[in-house]
């Protein structure tokens, strides 16, 4: 049986982008091929339209463009324009490929709704998993651009092949919601959890730019690295870039802190850079000042800067109003003061060698220097025992 249906584009959804203009009428040319054991029934309407009942196995194409359908039985409505896939539904087409239970396409709305452990993949490689998706196809002048939309916390796996056919540093995204567009803009709600090789980070909502490798997460973010040396990133937002699926940064805005073996940082902004997915350098900034914790010190000055090459710590530079303290060595003698040093800028330099074998030992200071109006306060302990 033969089908032509005639769609006017340009139906208006919430949160279309484009302006809505007329558009021209599109026309689907719908055939449905039947297998041997396939059973048919067509009933005439009022209209003149056909509703059409499909069992025991049935498929379908459209001859001017590359939709495909097919499931175990169809039902075709030719008043609304629509189709109900049921049994190991399948919609297929250039951009998406929908697998699941059940499949409704609305012609006229250019909108495909699939339910029941829905797989979604997409021409660029990326996999969703859910209970319930939502595909509206590209529409000239009135929708430019497609989207996916799926609830019922779905998982979504971003996979991109490599110039060998396989995959790599794969990201997966877990959210209450998600919604997709284009394959490249990706926006999740609700409890969002994203875990790749290098890092796992939570927060209530994040968005993310596959073209450009960035991700954006607000709501109580959190970023923890899971390299052999880790760290931990908060703030009220963190921004993330990758290159080639490897993290090269993050920055945290807004009541940041960072806490990694060597160092704690806590600032305003924190921004970390990385290298082969481990630390290499941190900057910290901001009206409240930067302050650091390293070993037995504490810094606190305008901005901070830290080298931590292979995330060792090797340099830490306090610029602007910097100062230094350490706690007393209350087993050489007693004193209610700490020891300081202050000075318009502090370096404090580190000794990265280990000992053999000994990955948990903190770095010592190796030196540390106060220039510009320099001063400090150190206590000597006395010959004649900690009460003196």
């Amino acid at each position: 049986m033969r089908y032509r249906f005639f769609v006017l584009a340009g139906i208006s959804v919430p949160w279309v982008l484009a302006a809505q203009r007329p558009a021209a009428a599109r026309t689907c040319d719908l055939v449905l091929t039947n297998f041997d054991s396939t059973t048919t029934l067509a009933i005439k309407m009022p209209s003149g339209e056909y509703n059409s009942f499909y069992g025991r196995g049935v498929r379908g194409r459209c001859t001017n463009t590359d939709q495909r359908l097919a499931g175990d039985s169809l039902e075709a409505i030719g008043d609304t324009r629509s189709y109900t896939i049921i049994g190991n539904a399948h919609y297929t087409e250039k951009r998406v490929t929908l697998d699941a239970d059940r499949i409704y396409y609305y012609q006229v709305e250019e909108r495909v709704v699939a339910e029941g452990n829905v797989l979604a993949t997409t021409d660029k490689g990326t996999k969703l998993r859910g209970p319930r998706a939502e595909y509206f196809r590209a529409i000239p002048a009135s929708r430019p651009l497609s989207r996916l939309v799926a609830t019922g916390r779905p998982v979504t796996r971003l996979s991109p092949a490599d110039a060998g056919g396989g995959t790599k540093d794969t990201v997966e995204l877990e959210a209450d919601q998600m919604v997709s567009v284009g394959d490249s803009l990706i926006y999740a709600g609700g409890s969002v959890v994203i875990t790749r090789p290098d890092l796992k980070a939570v927060s209530d909502s994040a968005t993310m730019d596959a073209g450009t490798e960035w991700s954006r997460l607000t709501g109580r973010p959190r970023v923890d690295g899971l390299g052999e040396s880790k760290f931990s990133l908060v703030g009220r937002q963190i921004d993330m870039w990758s290159k080639q699926r490897k993290l090269e940064r993050v920055l945290s805005t807004d009541s940041a802190r960072a806490v990694s073996d060597e160092v704690t940082l806590a600032s305003d902004t924190i921004d970390l850079r990385l290298v082969d997915q481990q630390l290499s350098r941190a900057y910290a900034w901001g009206r409240s000042r930067a302050r650091a914790h390293a070993t037995d010190r504490d810094i606190v000055a305008d901005s901070i800067d830290v080298r931590m090459p292979g995330q060792l710590l090797q340099e830490l530079r306090a610029l602007r109003g910097a100062s230094a303290t350490s706690r007393t060595d209350t087993t050489r003698f007693v004193s209610t003061e700490n020891d300081w040093l202050k000075g318009d800028t502090i370096i404090a330099t580190f000794d990265t060698v280990r000992a053999a074998g000994d990955s948990s030992a903190k770095a010592a200071i190796k030196s540390i220097l106060a220039i510009g109006s320099a001063a400090s306060f150190y206590q000597v302990a006395s010959s004649q025992g900690a009460r003196r």
